[in-house]
Order: C-alpha cells, then structure tokens, then sequence
C-alpha cells in the first residue's frame, strides 16, 4: 500500500499498488474479493502503472468489468471502486421544463469527435486551476485502445465512446463526455460544456443521452460520484455491493451505443418525448 493524491486532490492514504509483475490472470482472480470486502480505511482506489503497451488497455477492461472506474492522476492509472456509487436506470433521468426548452436547435451523437471531446474536458473540467484534469493524453489513448487491444480481456464489449452535443445552425461542440461500456451498462466517466456561450447545454446533454441510452436498452447508467446535478437528474446512491450486484447481473447482456441516425439525434425530439425501448435479450459476451 502506497499514499497516493486522488484525481481530485483529496488523498488516498492507502492506495493499494498493482505490482506490474503481477499476470492478468492472478488478478482477474483477486478483483472479486476487492470489490465485495473493500479497500479499508475507507479507501476507494487501486494504483497502477499507465503505459503505452499491451496490458494496460488489457488491465482497463478487466477493471471495468469488476464494477472500477478507470481515473488518473500523478501520470498513475487510480481505478476506483466506490464506496457509494450514484447510478440510474436511463428511463428515469428527470428532465425539467428548462432544459426542454433550451433543447431546440441541438442534436447528440456518439464517436463523433473523439479528440475534439477530449480536448474540450482537458480544458473546461479542472479541479481547482485550469489544465488540473486528471483525463490527460496518455490515459485517453489508454481508453481508446481499449476497443483494439484488449483482447480476451474485453469481457463485456468493453469500449469508449465520446458523446458530443452541437449546436446545428453553427456547428459548433457545445457539451460532451467520454464514457464507456459494459454489456447493459453506461458508465459517464467525465465530460465538459461551454456553459458561458451555451448556457444549460450540460443538462441538455445529459437528457437527450439519457433518452438515447433507453432507446439503445442500456439497463444501467452509471454516473459514478455523487454530484448534486446527478441526483437532480434522478441518479441515485448505491453502496459498494449493490453496485458489484448490478454490474455482475448486466456485464453479460448485450447493447450497443450507436450514433443516432435520421435525425434521431434532435435534442428536442428526444427529450420531449420517452423513446421506445428495444427489448435486449441476455447474450453472453
């Protein structure tokens, strides 16, 4: 066990190391007694090595597939499994008169803009001075050759996307994310919005994909830490072990996050109105 500083400053007084010696098979074995007994001391994140090889976008999936969310911070790779996860079922994101009538003249997609997205959060999400981002370039490459590189250790359909929000008459980015999924489940890792220019877009674009994600029949959204805005939206507290339960039940299902077609996109016409949800069958991965 090692101190380590969190990706938002608060620090882990006993962040516990992954040894770089250790094979991916000995660990898939230990993550399951992690996640159910806990880190102690009232811990929430491993540490390990990031590098520009085969086994961290290997070591990324497998993390995802245990229930940890896969942070950074010191040029360290800080997967965190939470004490208290905030999660919700997409067809339950509260949406307010407000944010329906700030949604005319926006549309969302997905895996649009990749680069875009992460520059955008790089410079618009700090902690407490801009360019303080735990989403640093090497750990957005990471994620993004997850999809390639991980092998049989991408359980689940593990995968990145980024989720853009634009304004159409300009086709300027107004607000966006970068998640990621497994099986029937969303996980929002962090995202940014141009709140001075387009004021409410951030909540906008929470709606349109939470709309987006029932259509898509994601069982789960997961939002990670508890924010005020998320539980505004209808994001909810789970303990460690509830979250461990939900993300075992739904890792083996089946669902895909496309980029919505045919105007699908419209921001207005998706929250406005719930979309269907297409039955998903249990399929394993």
């Amino acid at each position: 066990p090692v101190a380590a500083r969190g990706p938002r400053g608060g620090t882990s007084p006993m962040a516990v190391r992954i040894p770089q010696g250790m094979s991916l098979e000995d660990l898939d074995t230990r993550l399951p007694k992690i996640v159910d007994g806990g880190l102690g001391e009232g811990n929430e994140f491993l540490l390990a090595d990031l590098r520009d090889d085969e086994r961290t976008p290997q070591l990324i999936a497998m993390l995802i597939w245990h229930g940890f969310l896969p942070m950074g911070g010191l040029g360290m790779l800080l997967p965190k499994i939470h004490l208290v996860r905030c999660v919700m079922e997409p067809q339950d994101v509260h949406i307010g008169r407000k944010v329906k009538r700030r949604a005319k003249g926006f549309h969302l997609t997905v895996d649009a803009a990749w680069s875009l997205v992460v520059g955008n959060i790089q410079r618009l999400t700090y902690t407490a001075t801009p360019g303080d981002c735990w989403l640093t370039d090497e750990l957005a490459h990471a994620y993004e050759q997850v999809g390639d590189r991980a092998g049989k250790w991408r359980r689940g359909g593990v995968i990145f996307h980024s989720v853009e929000l634009w304004h159409t008459a300009s086709g300027e980015l107004v607000a966006g994310e970068v998640g990621y999924t497994c099986g029937r489940v969303y996980s929002s890792c962090t995202g940014f919005t141009r709140k001075e220019e387009f004021p409410g877009t951030g909540s906008v674009q929470l709606g349109a994909l939470g709309r987006w994600l029932e259509r898509c029949g994601f069982a789960i959204w997961d939002l990670g830490m508890e924010m005020d805005y998320k539980r505004e939206i209808g994001g909810r507290l789970v303990p460690r072990v509830e979250w461990a339960r939900q993300i075992r039940q739904h890792r083996h299902q089946e669902a895909i996050l496309a980029s919505p077609e045919n105007g699908n996109g419209d921001a207005f016409a998706l929250i406005s109105r719930a979309a269907p949800v297409a039955a998903a069958e249990s399929v394993s991965l």
